[in-house]
């Protein structure tokens, strides 16, 4: 009995697909699905080609050229056909449609395969995406409810049927007001699978944004509150070339925010997503790699990000951060980071970040146009070359139109290091105003980090610095710096210095090389000096060297890399009486010339010092 009625149900089947195209109009067809997209979508609906039917294996419809359109009057900016809005343009349809209801006048669509669809898309201000008439997905997006579960409740009036929808080769282009510009996304691929409106849906997509081919995977229980612009249960994933992204959580999709969940992303091409995204990022160009990880957490007016984990090149912080309104109604974001080992300019030079904003001047807008900030940050170990502090403690601060970087305590040199960096214009990328104090570092550190010889001063000195730069601190170089400088060191000693030999050389000869006056080191009790900086140089208002034996004074010109330079000095001996002038101790003045550390002194002629 069995097998007879597997054979007479599949003569029935067999049959039903060979009489039916003598039973069933394909203008019944085609005016059937023609008014479901309308009700559908809530638009006008326009065929221009002719319909085809196939009943094998599954009765299905194919439709060329179809025009999808506003009922509403075309706005300024709209793509038109016939005064009219477009929002979609399908070159072929096709659905599969059940062949009893077909017959009955009836029938019902499902399973849709579009090709070279082309879809128009309206970004408001807010964030909104203007798409969706009147129809039965607003109707069902109207009526939807979380039902406390994780998924989403729907009238059975309200929930149609849907199926699969494939994409071959698909266009999207979105008129973005809130980012001001024009996105395009074509060479789409994709597989949605929606059973019907009140089901989970889910899917994937393959597409080209910006040149670069992307992959989409999207999942959702509650897609009708994500398209109502709500808040819904979602799960997707992002991969290009040059990065990947995960999010997993409650989210809203317009405008786009995230309420709660897992949030992941990495970059592997820093150059290669800026180039991709037309951003720009400068004086960060030795950054290649970052990723981030955190726990999102949202409210009405605040969200959250817990357990931060940030990695950028091989630099790692943790941390958290929070994001809630500012005073001048900007976002503003707060926090701290601890990083094992973190770069000055690159930290800074983040805050110069720019995307492409057609409404704003040469087409750029900066972060700080969109955010402020106020961050704590610390690190083992920080990084301005050649330098390198320990232990720093430090905050960002950004709001009001200023900038501020405060490095509250770090040790470089066995010293410690407090700075003040101060934005111009309420940033780091036009200049920027410098006030710095280190106190009892070693000074041969700090030479040795400048890969300075010949003779040097060694020992403990403390250093203060005001100085100013117009251009960004990245792009800085030394004459671009202008600035006072004063240093106070001792008791120390100056390397390579003969003052005796130098003393005996000086009365034989009126031009001789430093190192012909023979080794020898300068002793002195203390030492202080103060400078002014510009021109690409150390301007050297006054300098004083205090010791046992010799002591002497010291002013000119010494350029940043120490060619070219012109210094008087005067030699005397520090406790010498009167009466031993005539025996070499009287005050001797020199000309120093010549390039460091191959140094030519010229002696001016002992002057006797005055007699008491």
């Amino acid at each position: 009995m069995a097998a007879v009625a597997t054979v007479a149900a599949l003569g029935i089947f067999v049959a039903s697909r060979l009489a039916a195209p003598y039973i069933v109009s394909s203008s019944l067809v085609r005016g059937s699905i023609e008014k479901a997209i309308s009700r559908w979508s809530g638009h006008e609906v326009e065929i221009a080609g002719t319909p085809s039917l196939q009943f094998w294996p599954e009765p299905r419809i194919t439709l060329p050229n179809v025009t999808i359109t506003s009922r509403g009057p075309a706005k300024p900016g709209d793509t038109v056909i016939g005064g009219k809005q477009i929002i979609a343009h399908v070159d072929l349809l096709s659905a599969n449609f059940g062949l009893i209801k077909a017959v009955m006048g009836n029938p019902v669509f499902d399973d849709f395969y579009l090709v070279r669809p082309h879809l128009y898309m309206h970004r408001d201000a807010e964030g909104h995406l203007d798409w969706a008439g009147k129809g039965l997905l607003s109707d069902a997006i109207a009526h939807a409810e979380d039902n406390g579960k994780g998924g989403q409740t729907l009238d059975k009036a309200y929930d149609a049927r849907i199926g699969t929808i494939t994409v071959e080769n698909g266009r999207i282009d979105i008129d973005d007001q809130q980012l001001r510009r024009k996105i395009v996304i074509d060479s789409i691929f994709s597989h949605l699978f929606w059973p019907v409106m009140s089901a989970p849906v889910g899917g994937t997509a393959n597409m080209i944004i910006g040149g670069v081919d992307t992959r989409l995977d999207f999942s959702s229980s509650q897609p009708l509150l994500l398209f109502g612009g709500g808040v819904g249960q979602t799960e997707f994933s992002l991969t290009a070339p040059v990065m990947t992204g995960t999010f997993k959580g409650k989210t809203g999709l317009a405008p786009a925010r995230f309420a709660s969940g897992d949030l992941s992303f990495s970059v592997s091409n820093v150059p290669g997503l800026l180039a991709w995204t037309g951003a720009t990022l400068p004086g960060t160009e030795a950054l290649h790699t970052v990723a981030v990880q955190a726990t999102v957490t949202a409210e009405a007016d605040r969200i959250r990000l817990d357990g931060l984990s940030l990695t950028a090149n091989d630099a790692k912080a943790t941390g958290l951060m929070d994001m809630a309104q500012g005073r001048s109604g900007k976002p503003k974001l707060s926090g701290t980071l601890a990083f094992e080992q973190m770069d000055i300019p690159t930290v800074l030079g983040a805050f110069s970040l720019s995307a492409p904003d057609i409404g704003a001047n040469k087409g750029k807008s900066g972060l700080l146009n969109w955010l402020e900030f106020d961050l704590t940050l610390s690190a083992r170990k920080a990084t301005y070359s050649p330098f390198t502090l320990t232990d720093m403690g430090a905050s960002i601060l950004v709001t009001d139109g200023t900038a501020v970087f405060d490095i509250a305590d770090s040790t470089l040199a066995d010293g410690a290091l407090v700075a003040h960096l101060e934005g111009r214009n309420g940033g780091f990328d036009q200049g920027a105003h410098l006030d710095l104090s280190l106190t009892n570092a070693d000074m041969s550190d700090i030479e040795g980090k400048l890969a300075l010889t010949g003779p040097l001063p060694l020992g403990t000195g403390s250093l203060t610095v005001s100085a100013e730069t117009n251009r960004a601190l990245w792009e800085t170089k030394p004459s671009d710096i202008n600035g006072t400088l004063t240093l106070n060191a001792g008791p120390g000693r100056i390397t390579g210095i003969n003052p005796d030999g130098v003393r005996q050389t000086a009365a034989a000869q009126k031009f001789f090389r430093l190192q012909d006056a023979g080794k020898g080191d300068w002793a002195f009790d203390s030492m202080t000096l103060s400078a002014t900086l510009g021109k690409g140089s150390i301007n050297i208002d006054k300098g004083e060297l205090l010791g046992s034996a010799q002591s002497g004074t010291f002013s000119g010109v010494v350029p940043y890399d120490f060619k070219g330079l012109a210094l008087s000095t005067e030699m005397r001996p520090s406790t010498a009486p009167a009466s031993n002038e005539a025996d070499g101790a009287a005050p001797l003045r020199l000309f120093i010339g010549g390039s460091w550390p191959d140094l030519i002194l010229s002696p001016a002629g002992a002057q006797p010092a005055p007699k008491q």
